[in-house]
């Protein structure tokens, strides 16, 4: 299983995908884990990568950059980089051949792609980097880089959902009210989906460019969650690439 955006259908240059659980070698209950930092064995990821990679057709010639993340607001534009760049939750490229990818088992990744200037975005955002407005922030940056937000495209994936993200006062009172539901005891419900994509409508870009995913990734056991599983979650991989 492969979540595919049909967002970008549109735009033949463009792979953008988000993996699962489903299909790696890796012992349950890692299965499909791409991370090389929740305790899977380094050659079942690296195995992982590459069946993932075949399976949405990229090539082995492309450029795959990927980000330490610190749950921050920190963009990084990628220009002749390969491997880790470090300490940013958000990636942008204009380059072609060039893979961006965020890990995520309950935040949610953010593709965004502008078919005019060919700049790409890849984007982790959870209830941190949500709350310091990254997605805000990765937009404006591809508009210093000449980009437009009537020419943006933008998919939001499989996250934690508001149905099932619970989270406390402390950080609920972070967030508009339109983004919480109350459940009493000092327990709120976190739609950090709704939030990211505010964020998306308040920089311009028209809604009916932007792609919500449904899937929740705390409810859907085809779906790797740290909330459900803990120390036993796995990771997924949102990427973009034109090639």
């Amino acid at each position: 299983m492969i979540i595919r955006p049909t967002i970008f259908e549109q735009f033949p240059e463009i792979i953008a995908a988000q993996s699962t659980r489903l299909g790696g070698v890796s012992p349950e209950p890692f299965g499909m884990n791409l991370s090389s930092h929740v305790g899977d064995e380094q050659a079942n990821v690296d195995e992982n990568r590459r069946l993932y990679y075949s399976a949405i057709g990229i090539g082995e010639d492309a450029k795959k950059v990927y980000q330490n993340q610190v749950h921050s607001a920190n963009v990084a534009v990628a220009i002749g980089d390969e491997g880790v760049v470090k300490e940013n939750d958000a990636l942008i490229t204009s380059e072609a051949n060039v893979l961006l990818g965020v890990t995520v088992a309950d935040c949610t990744p953010i593709l965004l792609c502008d078919p005019v200037t060919n700049l790409i975005a890849a984007i982790h955002a959870g209830w941190r980097g949500t709350e310091q407005m990254i997605t805000l922030a990765t937009v404006r940056r591809m508009l210093s880089l000449g980009a437009r937000p009537e020419n943006i495209f933008a998919f939001i994936g499989a996250s934690a959902s508001l149905e099932k993200y619970e989270v406390g006062l402390e950080v609920a009172t972070l967030f508009e009210s339109r983004h919480t539901r109350e459940l009493g005891n000092n327990k709120f419900l976190l739609d950090v989906k709704t939030a990211n994509l505010d964020q998306l409508l308040y920089a311009g870009i028209p809604r009916e460019q932007i792609e919500v995913s449904p899937l929740c990734t705390i409810s859907d056991e085809r779906l790797h969650s740290y909330r459900r599983d803990g120390k036993k979650s796995g990771r997924m991989l949102a990427v973009i690439i034109r090639q």
